[in-house]
């Protein structure tokens, strides 16, 4: 039996490696460059890229990624610009946390790139970066066909304080207060609709809103089925506007279920107020609003 090989400190080893792929460091390393790093740290150690991996998760404390268990639904959450540059590769999420492969473990400037988009504490988890590269264009498409088309806007009839303008939909009185007072503190402009049917026609006669928050719960129209009329509108402008859904359980089924509908976040009862303005933020941020 082979003996298994004894690592050194291998997080050392792939950083003088990216000195000589002409990285200036880490953090400004790129996907390229990183797979460059391995495949030398391998060849001078004479490792697998399995067994470099395993090393540098272990010196830094994490997981080696399961590749083989990506879903798509943490993809909403990530940017096909972010994941390509990076060479980041979205696993899985909950409420609070977002899974992600990487090649590059030493990058905090990544982490934290993320977590601002997404909303949420990122985890690294350890994979090859050129496997990385692949997985990332099997579940975004080439970097070279990334179109950034921003969502057409008009202006509002009401717009003269300038910032994003939200609509909030909520069958419960309390719970529409709630988050308009949220909103409203942390400077958007907030309007309110007190059910489903209330927002498909304001949004009819208003089409231009920079974000929608939906409850899922509600009696005449449930939060799904108003998120499949916006999704469907012959209007592109309402088609598209960024939607974050407030569920009242942590359902796995209803996530993957509103995700596939065309949600692009979502914020579980009882609310957590700067949870709340965390990912409202970072959903503006993916969608280009400023």
């Amino acid at each position: 039996m082979t003996p298994a090989p004894m690592f050194g400190n291998w997080l050392v080893a792939l950083g003088e490696a990216l000195e000589v792929t002409g990285a200036e460091d880490a953090d400004t390393a790129t996907p390229v460059q990183m797979t460059q790093a391995w495949d030398l740290v391998c060849q001078t150690a004479e490792l697998s890229l399995e067994e470099l991996a395993t090393g540098l998760a272990g010196q830094a404390e994490l997981a080696v990624a399961d590749l083989n268990t990506e879903e798509r639904r943490p993809a909403a959450l990530i940017p096909a610009e972010l994941a390509h540059r990076r060479g980041l590769l979205p696993l899985r999420c909950d409420d609070t946390h977002m899974w992600v492969a990487t090649g590059n473990p030493l990058s905090q400037e990544a982490r934290r790139e993320a977590a601002e988009l997404t909303g949420r504490i990122v985890v690294f988890e350890v994979a090859p970066p050129g496997v990385l590269i692949t997985k990332v264009e099997d579940l975004y498409g080439s970097s070279s066909e990334l179109q950034f088309k921003p969502r057409p806007v008009e202006p509002h009839p009401t717009e003269t304080s300038g910032g994003p303008h939200i609509l909030v939909v909520d069958d419960e009185a309390g719970q529409r207060t709630l988050l308009k007072s949220i909103l409203e503190s942390a400077g958007y402009r907030v309007d309110v609709a007190s059910d489903g049917p209330a927002a498909v026609e304001l949004l009819a006669d208003n089409p231009t809103y920079d974000l929608v928050t939906l409850d899922y719960w509600m009696d005449k129209m449930n939060g799904l089925r108003v998120l499949q009329h916006l999704r469907s509108h012959r209007s592109e402008a309402v088609a598209s506007i960024p939607v974050i859904m407030v569920t009242g359980a942590d359902d796995r089924q209803i996530e993957m279920s509103l995700f596939e509908a065309g949600a692009h976040d979502f914020i579980t009862k009882p609310v957590d107020a700067p949870l709340f303005v965390l990912r409202t933020k970072a959903v503006l941020r993916r969608h280009d609003y400023g």
